[in-house]
């Protein structure tokens, strides 16, 4: 990706708008919590599969970049947490702790839920584990010299496959952490990069009557998947495909939506979005269990979050960057820098 594309630090903005509106201010009905996340994640597999499939970034460039804007944020907030349940006299779980700090806490949950406000990390979780796998069936296309359009579209099948059969053992009944669990929590990651091979390869053109409409058609489409009554498996497969399609079309249907995502604050917001959610977690658990007011959980969220953005998220990013570069590959490194738009934000990363 050879150029910063504003509308995607606008579909950024969005999803934090999401989910910043789904834990402080829930509308009834509609999980907008779930859905910013998926927005998150049909990004993350927009740019990741870009990175590594059309880029061809080399996996030791990708694999320190990844770790220099991901790692220095999480593990300051689960110090910062740590400190404060010690000092507070809480109870500090070693459990939950350790399953986060090791990006597994999306299949390992504590008596059905979290106790700790750390819970939020099963979504970079999922991140992390699909980098793993984008990175490997991308080393594994290089060296067959195929595009990855097959091996992503397998993946992505093997996904929705999955979270059906998940549905029919289960139903209703399943365990608490199923839905967040890689195998199927990944498919708007590996979909969205799926239709990005698929549809640069075909050269897909909307129609001039249509390309102003099936955007925000499709982003409509994957809202209404997000209404309480529609089963897990189809807000997966129908919520995630819809905002993946819309994603990969936005720069071939100019319009209204796409000009409200270039809106500067909402990109300002896509800017601080890892961020904003990583730290609004405790401010969220306040609101929900100790009474503090919504308005002022979201306001210390912003704020809080805003500061990490500019004292520990941007700051160590840089430093690890350079730190961890050879000086060989700093021309190569340079090249990435443009292609990183900020992808994993939780990504949310």
């Amino acid at each position: 990706m050879k150029k910063h594309i504003p509308y995607l630090d606008g579909w950024r903005g969005l999803a934090i708008v999401c989910l910043l509106v789904g834990h402080f201010f829930p509308i009834k009905g509609v999980n907008l919590g779930s859905l910013g996340v998926a927005l998150f994640f049909v990004l993350s597999g927009f740019l990741m599969s870009r990175i590594l499939f059309i880029d061809k970034v080399p996996l030791p460039l990708f694999y320190r970049r990844r770790i220099a804007r991901i790692l220095p944020s999480v593990a300051v907030l689960l110090v910062v947490v740590s400190l404060v349940y010690l000092v507070a006299g809480r109870d500090l779980s070693g459990y939950e702790l350790l399953t986060a700090a090791t990006f597994t806490n999306n299949y390992f949950l504590t008596r059905d839920h979290w106790t700790m406000p750390i819970g939020h990390i099963w979504s970079l979780s999922v991140e992390e584990h699909a980098y793993i796998l984008l990175s490997l069936l991308a080393l594994s296309c290089r060296a067959r010299k195929t595009s990855g359009l097959a091996a992503l579209g397998t993946t992505a099948a093997i996904g929705a496959a999955i979270a059906v059969t998940y549905w029919v053992v289960f139903g209703r009944n399943h365990p608490p952490s199923l839905w967040l669990h890689t195998e199927v929590a990944a498919f708007g990651i590996v979909v969205s990069g799926f239709l990005l091979l698929a549809i640069g390869q075909r050269g897909a053109v909307l129609p001039p009557w249509a390309a102003r409409f099936v955007v925000p058609l499709l982003v409509m489409l994957g809202i209404g998947a997000y209404w309480w009554r529609v089963v897990p498996p189809a807000t997966l497969l129908i919520g995630c495909g819809a905002f993946a399609l819309a994603l990969n079309l936005l720069d071939r249907s100019p319009g209204l939506f796409r000009r409200c995502l270039e809106f500067r604050p909402l990109r300002q917001l896509g800017v601080w979005s890892y961020s904003l959610y990583l730290w609004q977690q405790p401010f969220y658990m306040l609101v929900r269990h100790e009474g503090l007011p919504a308005p002022l959980g979201l306001l210390y969220s912003l704020a809080v979050g805003i500061l990490a953005f500019y004292l520990i998220e941007n700051p160590s990013r840089n430093w690890l960057n350079r730190v961890l570069a050879p000086k060989r590959t700093m021309a190569a490194s340079d090249h990435a820098a443009a292609a990183d738009l900020k992808p994993e934000a939780g990504g949310m990363q």
